[in-house]
């Protein structure tokens, strides 16, 4: 039997997509985004292992994944490393690969995208808002049908300016 990859709307969550879920907002998060924080999940119970330059940025982690749909518990082995904030802002002299697209940028992709979807009337019944970052598009709501859910998707792969999107959106009732 083939399996798409996804759990059904009904069943539970999967470790696998609460560890992506929490792992997308990480890298959607400024601050978390240039950390490596593992992050383990089993039966609900979240593992975080790494390095903060904080307090504050431990607080921050902790919470992301505490509010992350599917997580029952969320374990701290995190570790406090002021010698990080040190090592970025060297870092933050060196000149970058790519230049980062500002936030207007991300604005601009927002719109652009929430437009796209909003000309599409088999997403009429849809209630998914779009959140952009550096060219990642995150889609989060519900779709009234699978084939509505896949057309949203695909519009903002489309999208120009769209490097990547995370799919949140769920499948329901929307009557």
């Amino acid at each position: 039997m083939a399996t798409t990859g996804t759990a059904p709307a009904a069943g539970p969550i999967d470790d696998a997509g609460v560890t992506s879920r929490i792992q997308a907002k990480f890298f959607l998060d400024p601050g978390m985004k240039e950390r490596r924080i593992d992050v383990d999940t089993r039966g609900g119970v979240v593992t975080l292992r790494g390095d903060v330059a904080s307090d504050n940025e431990r607080a921050q982690a902790l919470l992301l994944a505490r509010t992350t749909e599917g997580v029952e518990r969320v374990e701290d082995a995190l570790t406090v490393n002021a010698a990080i904030d040190a090592a970025a802002s060297t870092d933050a002299s060196a000149p970058s690969e790519a230049p980062s697209p500002s936030s207007a940028d991300d604005e601009a992709l927002t719109s652009l995208v929430q437009s796209r979807l909003g000309e599409e009337a088999s997403l009429k019944a849809s209630t998914i808002a779009v959140t952009a970052k550096d060219g990642v598009v995150l889609l989060d709501g519900e779709a009234p049908t699978v084939a509505a859910r896949q057309r949203a998707v695909a519009l903002a792969r489309t999208t120009e300016g769209v490097l990547q999107v995370i799919d949140r959106i769920t499948v329901g009732n929307a009557r």
